[in-house]
């Protein structure tokens, strides 16, 4: 913006609207990023916990007895080594929880793949808000 005297550039009160404006998108957009990064993660961790049962379901097939831990899986489960949870939050019984564990467990009681001592059916992907229904 060119003004009068060749002066050129915006006003203290044109930047501070222009950041208050940023300010508030940012308040916006920043939990709805958050929210999904957290759904993204309880996705992940449901669908490596079925894997895992599913391989967990086939052993028991094919040996007649369930495996002693999941270590021994990997012929079931391609890259076994490799399947790792995520890091950050994920969504467990509809609140958001901080992940903890760097490794996935076996349930010897329910013959079960688990995260944080959690079955699957155990996260829940909608968030809870406190809010009437």
């Amino acid at each position: 913006m060119i003004r009068k005297g060749g002066q050129e550039g915006f006003t203290l009160l044109e930047l501070l609207i222009v950041m208050s404006i940023l300010g508030i998108l940012a308040m916006v957009a920043v939990p709805k990023f958050n929210q999904a990064l957290a759904l993204a993660n309880t996705t992940k961790i449901q669908t490596d916990l079925r894997t895992l049962n599913t391989a967990i379901t086939l052993y028991q097939a094919e040996k007649s007895t369930y495996p002693a831990s999941l270590d021994v899986l990997s012929d079931y489960v391609e890259e076994l080594d490799k399947l790792k949870p995520p890091q950050g939050n994920c969504l467990l019984g509809g609140s958001l929880e901080t992940i903890t564990d760097a490794k996935y467990g076996y349930d010897n009681t329910t013959h079960q793949a688990t995260f944080q001592g959690k079955k699957a059916a155990d996260f829940d992907r909608t968030e809870k808000t406190g809010k009437g229904s």
